[in-house]
């Protein structure tokens, strides 16, 4: 660094002024110190011994005064010396009031010491300090030489044994005792109070230099703002012109290297600026603008060009605004831009013109069409959704209200039997089924109609616009024939029906998801009808499904309020006109509605899962009541219980565990036992059905199938179940002597089980012309309200008991008289 500039920094900076005065006051200090400071510290040493020697006079002055009454006669010498050890060892003195006196002998011999009192008596004539000084040599012999004085050596620290310190005691002799008393004080205790004192300097000095300091930095700051104003007036001009040329360089490298295109348009109308960045954005050159300024509006698409003209009213403000418009570009593509734009304003507020900021958004645009369009349509079948489809039908039924004759219809459609194609070819093969459904339904649909998929294999068309609500019916036949055609996938063919449910306008003012609500109970019945039907949804399946719904709360309830009981009706052995056992079946006492029929709530217990704990219900509490009849009846000992079981039971993996404890729970053998199923559970689990049938059947358990002949099992399935019973429908029973269709059917089922090995049982026999019938076609077993109808557990003992004591009117001679009269009857024939 130059030497001239080194000079003008000192001469403009505080070292000019601080300098000097922090130089005379440090010279201060320093003589203070080093002049001042050892005068002090030797000052206070004398202080400090001049105050032992007045306090040990005291001393003295004390055994003297024993020692004259001693010589008066008052006091024997030896009570007048212990007076005084005594005395003596008990005073203190000192900051703390722990320096303190001791006495010894001319022949170094330990007086007393208030400390040490183990050195009483001791003589001390080779004991030395640290440093080899014989300390107690050296008391005598400075007394010998001058009487008193001060003597140096290292002893403890006060009354600390294990800290050693440099000590300075004066000692005297009292003459009459041949005593010396010594006390002393340490040299550190000294030191500690001149550091005192020297700290105290320190920071009084240190006060006067920071005041110092204040001072000369006032006087530098009222310095510095002259020498600023000089050299601001000085440099200003030139600075000026330097920061507005940089400042116009960075802004024209920011607005032409910018990702987005500046432009900004005067108040007349021309291009004053536009970045580069135009030509990326709309394929033509900054000075294609600059030449035609109308090109910015003349590439805006013409549906944009009012909002375009609107916003740039809107922009010229203080505040601005945005817009999203399309323009095509240079090279005819379409592309979305945003654009930021407010008014420019100079000095005194006159008007510069707009500056506008446009962006390319065209990727954000297609995102957020890809995103709205996935938040409304199906993944799979890229079909409407749930969401769009509510919004179309609530678009309809505004339209409804604002315009006459106009006529809608919402299909609530469901595929039959889905569930099998997804368990037996895979759910791939049921993707492609739902896919290729979603094509096949809007092959069918109009332009203005809705195809959404509603879930799983659920589909719901809106057909909008309708000449009249048959032109509903119409489509929906269309489409039902085009579902029946066989799907073909990879070399597989399956085919398969859907069930529909329709809502036809006009509809009452309700949400739209109640009219979708409305169409599922309609499909739902169109289901219960058979499948591939449609029905059109009234204010009466309505009320049935709210009624469902209520007895299904109510029979929720009443399993836990034990408002279920048993009814129990007998089954008969035509071979021995005997009681072989009883079929349980589930009764409701319903507490405001009275006794509902099973017909009623079993359908509702199986749609709503309420079956599996019905069920395990009625197969304890059956087992439960046939252990109490053999405990009560030993002619119960050879009558089993027949219990039926549900398609639902089957789908739990634990059956068998449940029906053997069951058993064990009330200590019966598995032969009193007889599970009732049907053909349509058998369908439904058959690989899961048989292994379940052949692990009870393996722990002695037999089984029936009820119902047999009402459903699509086939001779091959029904070799492979271990069923012991076939129990004949009653409406085959029913129907025998007025339809020759069922008397075939009933004897073919016979014919079928003996062919098999299997006993047969016969449901509702109800008259004499049945029996007869049945005896001629060799059935077994028979059950019905010819002999009994389904009676009480208390009714049911009574006939037990009547059947072991062979009384009259016991089923036995019931059977027998009918068997007598049909042999007349086919005599008189």
């Amino acid at each position: 660094m130059p030497f001239n500039k080194r000079a003008s920094i000192f001469k403009n900076t505080p070292a000019r002024v601080i300098l000097p005065s922090a130089l005379m006051l440090f010279l201060f200090a320093g003589s203070i110190f080093f002049y001042f400071l050892p005068s002090l510290e030797h000052a206070l040493m004398q202080s400090q011994k001049n105050v032992i020697k007045e306090i040990t006079s005291s001393v003295i002055g004390s055994l003297a005064h024993l020692q004259t009454q001693v010589e008066r006669g008052e006091l024997t010498e030896e009570v007048a010396k212990t007076t005084a050890k005594e005395m003596v060892k008990t005073m203190r003195y000192g900051q703390d009031f722990k320096d303190y006196f001791w006495i010894s002998d001319m022949n170094a011999i330990m007086v007393m010491h208030p400390y040490l009192p183990e050195l009483d008596g001791q003589d001390l004539t080779d004991f030395q300090d640290m440093k080899g000084n014989p300390v107690f040599k050296n008391f005598a012999k400075t007394i010998r030489e001058k009487g008193d004085g001060f003597v140096e050596y290292y002893w403890q620290w006060q009354d600390q044994p294990n800290q050693i310190a440099h000590k300075i005691s004066y000692i005297r002799e009292f003459k009459p005792w041949g005593w010396i008393i010594g006390t002393g004080l340490y040299t550190e205790d000294v030191a500690a109070k001149i550091a005192t004192y020297r700290n105290r300097l320190a920071i009084v000095f240190l006060a006067i230099l920071v005041v110092v300091t204040l001072l000369s930095l006032y006087i530098i700051q009222q310095m510095f703002l002259s020498e600023k104003k000089r050299s601001t007036i000085q440099n200003q001009r030139e600075r000026l012109v330097r920061v507005l040329q940089e400042s116009e360089e960075r802004y024209r490298t920011i607005a032409d290297f910018a990702y987005d295109w500046e432009t900004w348009v005067d108040t007349n109308g021309s291009i004053l600026y536009c970045s580069p960045a135009c030509e990326r954005i709309t394929g033509y050159p900054p000075e294609k603008f600059f030449t035609t300024p109308e090109l910015v509006r003349d590439i805006i698409i013409d549906e944009d060009l009012a909002s375009w003209d609107a916003y740039c009213v809107k922009a010229n403000t203080d505040h601005g605004d945005s817009l999203d418009f399309r323009i095509t570009s240079a090279h005819g593509e379409t592309r979305w831009l945003g654009v930021v734009g407010r008014a420019v304003s100079g000095i005194g507020g006159k008007p510069l013109g707009i500056r506008f900021s446009f962006r390319d958004i065209t990727d954000r645009k297609l995102m957020e069409d890809q995103l709205r369009h996935q938040a409304l349509h199906d993944p799979l079948t890229n079909l409407a959704n749930r969401t769009l489809c509510l919004d179309r039908i609530e678009q309809a039924m505004h339209r409804a209200k604002r315009r006459e004759n106009y006529f809608f219809a919402v299909v609530f459609l469901d595929l039959d039997r889905f569930k099998i194609i997804n368990d037996s070819l895979g759910h791939r093969f049921g993707d492609m089924v739902l896919t290729e459904t979603g094509v096949r339904l809007s092959e069918e649909m109009r332009g203005l109609d809705t195809v959404s998929r509603f879930g799983g294999d659920e589909f719901v068309l809106l057909l909008d616009e309708l000449s009249s609500p048959g032109e509903a019916i119409r489509i929906i036949k269309r489409i039902r024939e085009k579902m029946s055609k066989p799907f073909r996938f990879s070399g597989s063919e399956v085919q398969t029906t859907a069930s529909f449910g329709i809502v036809l306008s006009p509809v009452i003012d309700i949400k739209p998801a109640d009219v979708l609500q409305h169409a599922n109970i309609a499909m739902h019945r169109a289901k219960e009808a058979g499948r591939n039907r449609f029905k059109v949804f009234t204010e009466r399946m309505l009320e049935t499904a709210v009624d469902q719904l209520t007895l299904e709360n109510d029979m929720r309830r009443g399993l836990k309020s034990n408002e279920f009981h048993l009814a129990y009706q007998p089954i008969l052995n035509l071979d021995n006109s005997d009681l072989i056992g009883f079929e349980a079946l589930a009764r409701w006492s319903h507490p405001r509605r009275g006794n509902i029929p099973p017909s009623e709530f079993i359908p509702m217990a199986e749609e709503s899962g309420l079956i599996i704990q019905l069920g395990e219900w009625v197969l304890r509490k059956a087992l439960e009541t046939l252990a109490q009849w053999r405990e009560k009846s030993p002619g119960a000992e050879n009558v089993y219980m027949s219990v039926n079981l549900s398609s639902k039971q089957f789908t739990r993996l634990e059956l068998d565990k449940m029906v053997v404890k069951a058993l064990k729970d009330h200590d019966l053998p598995p032969s009193c036992l007889q599970l009732e199923i049907t053909e349509s559970a058998i369908m439904d689990n058959t690989e899961s059905a048989i292994r379940s049938l052949h692990r009870l059947r393996k722990a002695g358990i037999h089984f029936s199938i009820d119902d047999f002949g009402t459903g699509y099992s086939s001779l091959s399935q029904l070799q492979q179940l271990p069923v012991d019973t076939l129990k004949v429908d009653r409406a085959f029973i029913s129907r025998m002597k007025t339809d020759p269709e069922n008397m075939e059917i009933v004897r073919a089922v016979i014919a079928l089980a003996h062919s098999l090995e299997l006993n047969v049982i016969a449901e509702g026999v109800e008259d004499p012309d049945q029996l007869c019938s049945l005896m001629d076609l060799n059935c077994q077993c028979v059950q019905g309200f010819f002999f009994h109808e389904p009676m009480t557990n208390t009714k049911a003992l009574e006939l037990i008991e009547r059947r072991s004591n062979k009384g009259s009117g016991t089923s036995k001679n019931k059977l027998e008289q009918a068997k007598r009269d049909c042999k007349k009857d086919k005599g008189n024939k």
